[in-house]
C-alpha cells in the first residue's frame, strides 16, 4: 500500500499531461486532379460552396482562429495558487535536532475580483475570433463568384477577339500584296495591319486576364493547373431594388460577421476597461503557510502581501484602455458609414451597368445581322474591304464591352450581397470542417 499511493498519484498527474509529437511540414503540393463528385458542369453555387471548404487560405485563417480561440480561453482562467515547499537540514550534530520544513499556499485575491470581466473578454474575443473567419468565409465566396464571372466573359471576350483579330490578319496580307502590286496606297495598307495587330493584342490581353481568373480560382478550389474544370453559363443577377437595399441596411449591424465581430471586440474592450479599473485598488496575496524548525517547533502562519499603486502605473492602464475602446468605437462608426456609402454605390454603379448592357442587348442583334449581310457581301465582291473591316471591329468591340460590363456586374452584385449580409451562398450551404 506504502509504494501503491505514490505510483497512483503519478499514474492520475500523467494522465492529464500533454506529450509532444512532431508535425513535419508538407513535402509537395496538395493540389487536386480532379473536382469532387460528378464531372458535370459547376453552378457559381457550387464552386463557391467548394472554395470555402477547400481553401488553403481558410484553411491557415482556421488555423489561426484556433490560437486565438485558446489566448481568449487561456486570459479567462482562474488564477492558479502558488505553493511553496522548503526544508531546512542541521550540518552540526546535536542532540534533539531534527530536520525542519515549511509549506505555504497563497492566492492573488485581485485576480479574483476581476475574474468575471477578464472571464467576460475572453468570451467576447473568442467570439470575435470565431465571426472574423465567417467573415473571410463570406470573402472567400464572393472571390470565388467574381472569378467564376471574370473567367466566363473573359474566355468569351478573348475567343472572339481572336476571330476578329484572325479576320483581320488576314486583310492586312491582302493589303500589303496590293500594296507590293500598285493597287492600294501605303497608309490604307498601314492602317489595316496596325488595326489587325491591335485586335490580335486585345485578344492576347484578354486571354491573359482569362489565364489569370483560372489560376485564382483553381488556387481557391485546390486544383492543379490542368485539372478539368467546367463551369455553367452566367445570366444576369437578379436586381436589387432600393427598398431591398434600405431594408437590408437597417439590420446589416445585427447579421454580418465583420460588424459582429467588431461589436464583439468593442464589449471584450469595455471589459479591460472594467478590470483596469478594478485593479487601481491595492493588489492582495493571501497565503497560508506552516512550518517547522530545526528544534522540532511547529507553527501556523498567515502572510499577507499588499500592493501599493502610488506611482501611477495603474492609472495610466486605465487611461490606455480607455482610449483603445474610443478607437475602437470610431473604428466601428467608420466600418458602418462605409457599409452604407458602399451599399448605395453599388447600387447607382449597378444600375448604369445594367441600363448599358440592356442598350447593347438590344443593339446587338442588329450589329451582328448587318455583320452576317456584310460578310456575304464582302465574299460576292460587293463590299469594300475597308467597310467590311469597320463592320468587324465595331462588332468585336461591342460585344467585349458586353461581355466587360456582365463581369463587372457580377462582381459588384456579389459585393453588394456580402455588404447587404446577403451573401451567394448561406453558412448552412458549406461542407462542414
Amino acid at each position: 500500500m506504502r509504494h501503491a499511493v505514490p505510483v497512483l498519484v503519478l499514474s492520475i498527474a500523467l494522465a492529464g499531461c500533454a506529450f509532444y509529437r512532431p508535425a513535419p511540414l508538407p513535402a509537395a503540393p496538395d493540389t487536386a486532379a480532379t473536382m469532387p463528385g460528378p464531372a458535370a458542369s459547376l453552378d457559381m453555387a457550387a464552386v463557391a460552396r467548394e472554395a470555402v471548404a477547400r481553401s488553403p487560405e481558410l484553411a491557415a485563417l482556421r488555423a489561426k482562429s484556433e490560437v486565438a480561440e485558446a489566448q481568449a480561453a487561456a486570459s479567462g482562467l482562474l488564477p492558479e495558487p502558488q505553493l511553496s515547499l522548503s526544508g531546512d537540514h542541521p550540518t552540526v550534530h546535536m542532540p534533539d535536532l531534527t530536520n525542519g520544513y515549511a509549506m505555504g499556499l497563497s492566492e492573488d485575491l485581485q485576480q479574483l475580483l476581476t475574474f468575471p470581466s477578464r472571464l467576460s473578454a475572453a468570451r467576447a474575443s473568442e467570439a470575435q475570433s470565431k465571426l472574423d473567419l465567417l467573415w473571410n468565409e463570406w470573402q472567400v465566396v464572393e472571390r470565388a463568384g467574381t472569378l467564376y464571372a471574370q473567367k466566363l466573359f473573359l474566355d468569351e471576350k478573348a475567343a472572339r477577339l481572336r476571330r476578329t483579330a484572325s479576320l483581320m490578319l488576314r486583310q492586312a496580307d491582302h493589303s500589303q500584296a496590293a500594296l507590293a502590286a500598285g493597287n492600294t496606297t501605303l497608309d490604307l495598307a498601314g492602317a489595316d495591319l496596325s488595326t489587325a495587330l491591335d485586335l490580335s493584342g486585345q485578344a492576347d490581353s484578354a486571354a491573359r486576364d482569362a489565364l489569370a481568373a483560372d489560376a485564382g480560382l483553381r488556387m481557391l478550389l485546390v486544383l492543379k493547373p490542368d485539372a478539368p474544370l467546367q463551369l455553367a453559363p452566367l445570366g444576369d443577377p437578379e436586381p436589387y431594388t432600393r427598398e431591398q437595399v434600405s431594408e437590408a441596411l437597417a439590420t446589416v449591424d445585427k447579421k454580418r460577421p465583420d460588424l459582429l465581430a467588431l461589436q464583439a471586440g468593442y464589449h471584450a474592450q469595455e471589459e479591460n476597461v472594467r478590470t483596469a479599473i478594478l485593479q487601481q485598488f491595492p493588489a492582495i496575496t493571501l497565503g497560508f503557510n506552516r512550518a517547522s524548525d530545526t528544534t522540532g517547533v511547529q507553527t501556523n502562519g498567515l502572510a499577507l502581501t499588499v500592493n501599493l499603486p502610488i506611482f501611477g502605473g495603474v492609472q495610466n492602464t486605465i487611461r490606455l484602455q480607455r482610449a483603445t475602446r474610443t478607437q475602437l468605437k470610431a473604428e466601428y462608426q467608420t466600418r458602418l458609414n462605409q457599409t452604407e456609402s458602399d451599399a448605395w454605390r453599388l447600387y447607382a454603379e449597378m444600375s448604369l451597368l445594367r441600363d448599358q448592357v440592356t442598350l447593347l442587348e438590344a443593339k446587338l442583334p442588329e450589329f451582328e445581322r448587318m455583320g452576317e449581310v456584310g460578310q456575304r457581301a464582302y465574299i460576292a465582291g460587293d463590299l469594300p474591304a475597308a467597310t467590311y473591316v469597320i463592320l468587324e471591329t465595331s462588332l468585336s468591340a461591342r460585344l467585349s464591352e458586353l461581355y466587360d460590363l456582365k463581369s463587372q456586374l457580377w462582381s459588384d452584385t456579389l459585393a453588394l450581397h456580402s455588404i447587404l449580409a446577403m451573401p451567394l451562398i448561406a453558412p448552412a450551404e458549406v461542407p462542414p470542417k
